[in-house]
């Protein structure tokens, strides 16, 4: 029989309702604790992981900017140079050169580039100084004279550096900075010559590498064919891994080295980044430049020539010696003279003309000397397209210049400009022709006016159109059908008329369209002629009124299809202004 134990429910109720033990709490933080201690050591993992891939990415775009940068300036080294060295200044830390970056013709400022390692602010440790050719007061041209000195200060006192693209202020001596790359710790710029030796000459090698420190003397420049880079770049931030180092040695002599250093042991990552380039601009002789220019150029009609000066400087960029001969040849046209010496600026001038044989025509000019040096001859040779445009531009003349330049008058009258207007001082048959005859299509507009009677049937005035010769082209005319004495009673008609062999054949007249035409006296009227390929057109106005839409004559006739411009007149009493001739392009 069993006993009862009137306690027994109430303890094992008293148990079940118990927490965790002392004992089990602590073993559970434990775990707990090395869970997160497990955990916080993998994020600092990543965490470091990820800063170090993102220095390794910020340190090889820092590199390779900085050699791209540099290999694209030697590359471009001289192009559209034509006075000066296409380097200026070259070291084992730092290269200076020039090349027409916008290929404008005309060197400017920012295009004369220097590469230099230096920190941002210090006591300056070193310098050097170059004189570029350059438009330094930026009005489009390099005068002869035209240059500038530079001096660059640089502060060397141990890496590490910056690299700086410098370039001169526009218009004054000093220059601005502008940062390539950041955290540099050593740059070596090595130059090599055609036969692949180390420049300078006499410089010291070791496996065939120049051994800084150096500078390429201003007499080796030009020598230069191929140039190495070797950049050394480091990490903004240390490796935070303990234990972290990363160690290695200076080259003895490099920039790196100027303040004592001879290495690293530190816990920065560093790459070395190495490029090695051509100037591709090797045209020029590195004995001597020439520079070929053409005024006007492009040439339009009515004019037929253009003046031509050829430069000739030397290796540094100075004019030559009075007396050397310049040759030049052009593909078509003539030039006169063929052959002509240097002046005591190193200048040598002829004039081409061309015939305008051919409507519009691109000419090649090329001209070429011997420079005597160390008693051997070099020949220098440039050449520059001249372009003649007959149908580009627009031209006018409104005589306020108070000539007639550039009009080729004829007949039996005696043309003059007066208050500028261009008029006849007699009676009598006259035109006077001005334009190019390659001129195809265009439209022609003047001002015109009468101060009396044309006193007779049959005279008239106007334009001309397409002229050949004298007694081939076409007239837009004011014609009198009939006038008197009394410059109110007259009656006039305008024309489009074809001469031909000196006969006139009227194409067109306002008689058989509109009738009669207003051109009363003392008013000033427009004219407008028309003549794109078959298509001739005519129309006039009182010029204080808004000009017609539609043309009063319209017809067509392929007699001539080309040819210059012209007035024509058989009375003084005419005055002919504000002359324009547009080309018109047929679609």
């Amino acid at each position: 029989m069993s006993e009862y134990h009137p306690n027994t429910k109430q303890a094992v109720k008293r148990r079940s309702q118990a927490g965790f033990t002392l004992v089990e709490i602590m073993v559970a933080l434990a775990v707990s604790l090395l869970v997160l201690a497990l955990a916080a050591g993998i994020f600092q993992s990543q965490r470091e992981a990820f800063t170090r891939t993102s220095d390794l990415g910020k340190m090889q775009a820092n590199g390779r900017s900085a050699t791209d940068f540099m290999a694209r300036a030697v590359q471009n080294a001289g192009y559209n140079v034509f006075r000066g060295t296409r380097f200026l200044a070259a070291s084992d830390h730092y290269l200076s050169t020039v090349f027409d970056e916008d290929n404008d013709g005309v060197i400017q400022a920012d295009e004369v580039v220097t590469f230099a390692v230096s920190k941002d602010s210090g006591s300056p440790t070193e310098s050097f100084s170059f004189t570029a050719y350059y438009d330094g007061n930026d009005n489009g041209t390099i005068a002869s004279d035209e240059s500038q000195s530079h001096t660059i200060s640089l502060v060397l006192d141990g890496p590490t550096y910056n690299l700086y693209k410098i370039v001169p202020e526009a218009g004054g001596s000093t220059v601005n900075k502008h940062k390539v790359a950041q955290y540099v710790d050593n740059l070596i710029i090595r130059y090599y010559d055609k036969n692949g030796n180390a420049l300078p000459s006499g410089v010291t090698t070791a496996s065939g590498k120049a051994v800084p420190p150096y500078t390429v003397p201003a007499s080796e420049l030009n020598d230069i064919r191929r140039v190495e880079f070797d950049l050394l770049v480091r990490s903004k931030d240390e490796d935070p891994r303990e234990g972290f180092t990363q160690s290695g040695s200076y080259e003895a002599g490099s920039v790196a080295t100027l303040a004592g250093a001879s290495g690293y042991n530190d816990s920065y990552h560093r790459l070395n980044f190495e490029s090695n380039t051509s100037p591709r601009n090797l045209v020029m002789a590195p004995w001597g430049k020439m520079e070929i220019s053409a005024l006007p150029n492009p040439v339009s009609c009515p004019d037929t020539s253009t003046v031509v000066t050829a430069s000739l400087v030397d290796s540094q960029g100075d004019a030559v010696e009075a007396g050397i001969d310049i040759n030049f040849n052009a593909t078509a046209g003539t030039v006169s003279p063929s052959s002509n010496s240097t002046n005591y600026a190193g200048e040598s001038t002829t004039t081409l003309t061309y015939d305008w044989s051919s409507p519009s025509t691109t000419v090649t000019l090329s001209a070429n000397a011997l420079m005597t040096i160390s008693g051997k001859e070099y020949p220098v040779f440039s050449a520059i397209p001249i372009a003649f445009q007959s149908g580009t531009g627009v031209f006018t003349d409104n005589f306020d210049d108070g000539d007639s330049t550039g009009w080729d008058e004829g007949g039996v009258v005696n043309w003059n400009v007066a208050a500028g207007e261009y008029k006849s001082a007699s009676n009598g048959f006259g035109y006077s022709i001005n334009g190019c005859a390659a001129w195809q299509d265009y439209e022609m507009q003047m001002e015109t006016g009468r101060n009396g009677s044309f006193g007779a049937t049959s005279e008239y005035a106007g334009m001309i159109l397409r002229y050949q010769d004298t007694d081939h082209y076409y007239m837009v005319r004011v014609y009198c059908s009939s006038c008197t004495a009394n410059p109110n009673d007259d009656i006039y008609n305008l024309q489009i008329v074809s001469l031909s062999n000196g006969t006139e054949t009227i194409i067109a007249d306002t008689v058989s369209t509109t009738g009669s035409i207003t051109f009363a006296n003392n008013t000033d009227y427009t004219i407008k002629g028309y003549a794109v390929g078959t298509a001739l057109k005519a129309k006039i106005w009182a010029t204080a009124d808004a000009e017609p839409a539609d043309w009063a004559l319209e017809e067509t006739d392929a007699s001539y299809s080309s040819g210059k411009v012209g007035l024509v007149l058989t009375k003084s009493v005419l005055r002919f202004d504000d002359i324009t001739v547009t080309p018109v392009t047929v679609e």
